[in-house]
């Protein structure tokens, strides 16, 4: 009686057991933004990576509930070339005012966008190989930035030719803020003057002119996303496997309030805000271990 009693005792611990499983995953995402693009403007993939911990509870042993707390990089390349305007916004001399030129502009910005990631999927085992799975996420923001360049050359004024590198980070970057620690800037001749722009100038740099300098304004990134997921994990042993996954996001991932045109600007040269929406869309590849 008494073994008997252990025997059940042993064989129900390794039910219980067998129900719950932790794991790590990690890889590589290539991702970029869905949503309507102006003339001259284009989205292309850009690559991040992901790594997290995850739990599974297994109500049998082909279909079982996973959520994981991930980090994870999404974002996307984005670029305009052609006839666009330009606000020049000179730091010296202090005389010379910003004003609007327009001309040639080839801008190319990646944006990489890290995120704490909450996916919540439901796991289907065809085999002992393949694993089915599709769910949702709800991802918050934690480091939205732009990396890249700008160039413009003016039709009117030849002299008016430069290059300006981009430093954004979106939810802290101010109106008219600029990189300071770099004493290196652009010289460039206007209206036979020789004036100073900055070389690196950050996301809101360049915004319309009634907003005050230092004027705490919105990210343009949005701080909250979910995406739907489904995909396919082969198990090379029990515990060891790869997998790829695709996630479309369900909300706008851009603030219309400070989403403007890089194409125009309206009749009296201000800003025209884009009321669109950007989605993201991901692909992930990943590698992973369950305990």
């Amino acid at each position: 009686m008494k073994n008997l009693l252990i025997a059940v005792i042993f064989c129900f611990g390794l039910t219980i057991s067998a129900q719950h499983r932790v794991g790590v995953r990690a890889g590589l995402n290539y991702s970029k933004f869905n949503g309507p693009v102006e003339p001259n403007e284009s989205y292309d993939i850009t690559g991040g990576f992901h790594f997290g911990i995850n739990y599974t509870y297994e109500f049998t042993s082909v279909f079982g509930l996973r959520g994981e707390i991930l980090y994870t990089q999404r974002g996307t390349k984005r670029s305009y070339d052609g006839k666009s305007y330009y606000i020049v916004n000179p730091i010296a001399p202090a005389d010379i005012p910003t004003f609007v030129d327009y001309g040639d502009v080839l801008m190319d910005l990646k944006v990489s966008n890290a995120y704490l990631s909450i996916p919540i999927t439901a796991q289907y085992r065809l085999n002992r190989k393949f694993e089915l799975f599709g769910g949702i996420s709800l991802d918050f923001v934690v480091g939205p930035t732009g990396t890249g360049k700008v160039k413009f050359v003016s039709d009117d004024d030849p002299n008016i030719n430069f290059t300006q590198s981009l430093d954004y980070r979106y939810s802290s970057d101010v109106v008219g803020q600029y990189n300071t620690f770099l004493s290196e800037n652009i010289l460039v001749n206007i209206d036979e003057r020789l004036s100073t722009l900055p070389r690196i100038i950050g996301a809101y740099y360049n915004f319309p002119f009634p907003l005050d300098p230092e004027e705490d304004i919105p990210s343009l990134i949005n701080g909250f996303d979910s995406h739907l997921i489904g995909g396919v994990n082969y198990f090379i042993n029990s515990g060891f496997y790869v997998g790829a996954r695709i996630e479309y996001g369900l909300l706008d991932t851009t603030n219309a309030a400070v989403d403007y045109s890089l194409g125009e600007l309206d009749e009296n040269e201000n800003y025209i805000f884009r009321d669109d929406s950007d989605k993201s869309f991901n692909l992930s590849l990943s590698f992973g271990f369950k305990f």
